[in-house]
């Protein structure tokens, strides 16, 4: 049977025996911690209550977090759940653009599927949130970046586990770090490698220039910046952070060795910068080039969650998110969603471009007029695929692509279509061992999706794969990011013959 605890002295006979027990137990029981015993004294686990899903209710104990199954057992104190209310979704948020985020969604969910949920959501940094752990714990921490690695491990000396499994982390939506500078400055693109060597304190950023770069980011951004650059030791040039665009805009503007990154999906009145590189190629940020990954400096915006289990009102709410619906919130808060969206050969200059000028003896005229041929006969699709570094495993947002593919060809919605997943590679080593990695690379994306489908296509709909190694490069390979950045799965697709 399950109690709140303060009711269990006087309202239920059949409570009455617990009762006896409970009413008596020591008084250092303190108001924010709940006793869950069994009728026998065999289960009897104090500790501070963190989660209920309806069966098991979780607690932090001085050995760590402890779930128990909730029926047959009584519990005392003030923060003891009631079983069959509905629960409150405990989210708590870093930035501003998160805050305005979490209200909006909760919003449409109720719209969209008839289900209320009640949310308690509060304004707080990653180490305030881990740190506030177990009084304030939460079922949600929506981040407006990947955490870093000493976030990450303290979010595991708190008993969170690794949140960058995929088991706990979840995307919601794409962002890309801008390099900005003021608005009257005359700058229009920034050499890549150099941003990231000035970055870490290793020379200056600009060719006419033996000043060092003065940084400044964002609270929700910075400082530390090896989530992004995990080569780069951001903090050692300096690094001066701001509650506001406008404080960061004033400070560009006065200072002409004031260098920013800024998220795309933030607004203000400075001047953004492309990002070149000794091959010559250009990359700049969009919409389109985030949704694609395309742009070098494209991050995931996420959420993570504990391990414990949560409640079946949170689950389906976090299975919404990956709905066209909640993606349309997530686009009109000015962030990039994860739905596919076709992008047809007229809009692929640029690529053209970089195909026909990078090419040379590893890439023959014969292969590039293959690539056009095909390029005229498919629509390429925004989804693609990449990779962790050094390995075949496809990166996070890549999975929640994956998984957000085959919900849609369950859905019907690539009946009578021909999927084709190209690969691509960057430009080290020999030309055919990087076709032949690509073309595997390909290969392992199309097994991933068959698995998430079960095992079977949907009726009528192909599935196939190709690859073209290094022909059509996005970005220079002196860099990491821009190694990252070529090599990767491209999803195109044809009306069925």
């Amino acid at each position: 049977m399950w109690r709140l605890g303060r009711e269990t002295c006087g309202l239920s006979r059949s409570a009455a025996i617990f009762a006896a027990f409970f009413c008596f137990l020591p008084a250092t029981l303190t108001a924010d911690m709940i006793t869950l015993q069994s009728p026998d004294g065999g289960v009897h686990v104090t500790g501070h209550y963190l989660a209920h899903d309806g069966e098991l209710v979780t607690l932090a104990t001085e050995s760590g977090p402890v779930s128990v199954r909730a029926g047959g057992l009584s519990c005392l104190g003030v923060d003891c759940p009631v079983q069959g209310d509905a629960p409150v979704l405990r989210v708590a948020a870093q930035g501003k653009a998160a805050q305005l985020l979490v209200p909006a969604l909760v919003e449409a969910y109720g719209r969209d599927t008839g289900n209320r949920l009640t949310y308690d959501l509060w304004s707080t940094s990653a180490q305030m949130a881990f740190d506030g752990l177990p009084d304030r714990p939460f079922d949600l921490f929506l981040s407006p970046r990947p955490l870093s690695v000493a976030e990450l491990d303290l979010a595991n000396d708190n008993g969170l586990g690794a949140l960058d499994s995929s088991r706990q982390g979840q995307i919601l939506a794409m962002d890309a770090l801008v390099p900005a500078v003021g608005a009257s400055r005359g700058h229009e693109t920034i050499h890549f490698p150099r941003l990231i060597a000035a970055i870490s304190g290793d020379g200056a950023v600009w060719p006419d220039s033996v000043a060092p770069i003065r940084l400044h980011l964002l609270d929700s951004t910075g400082p530390d910046l090896t989530w992004l650059f995990p080569e780069a030791n951001a903090t050692a040039t300096g690094v001066t952070l701001h509650a506001t665009p406008e404080s960061l805009s004033s400070a560009l503007e006065s200072d002409d060795t004031a260098l920013a990154l800024i998220p795309l999906s933030r607004a203000g009145p400075w001047r953004r910068l492309s990002l070149t590189g000794r091959c010559g190629l250009r990359s700049d940020a969009s919409q389109r080039s985030i949704k694609t990954e395309d742009y070098p400096l494209t991050f995931p915006v996420y959420l993570y969650f504990p391990p414990w289990r949560a409640h079946p009102d949170i689950k389906a709410f976090l299975d919404w998110l990956r709905s066209e619906r909640a993606q349309l919130v997530v686009r009109r808060a000015g962030l990039v969603d994860l739905a596919g969206v076709p992008i047809p050969i007229q809009q692929q200059g640029r690529r053209i471009a970089n195909a026909v000028r990078m090419a040379g003896p590893d890439v023959p005229l014969a292969e590039l007029q293959r690539l056009m041929r095909m390029m005229e006969r498919h629509t390429r699709i925004s989804i693609t695929f990449r990779f962790d570094r050094g390995s075949t495993r496809l990166n996070a947002p890549s999975r929640s692509h994956l998984l957000m593919l085959a919900q849609a060809m369950r859905d019907g919605r690539y009946n009578g279509r021909d999927i084709v997943l190209v690969g691509f590679s960057d430009g080290r080593g020999p030309a055919d061992a990087n076709r032949d990695l690509a073309a595997a690379r390909a290969e392992a994306v199309k097994e991933d999706l068959l698995a998430a489908l079960g095992g079977a296509l949907p009726f009528n709909v192909g599935l196939e794969t190709d690859a073209f190694g290094e022909a059509m490069p996005l970005a220079c390979d002196e860099t990491a990011p821009g190694q990252q950045a070529n090599r990767r799965v491209e999803m195109w697709v044809r009306n069925r013959l």
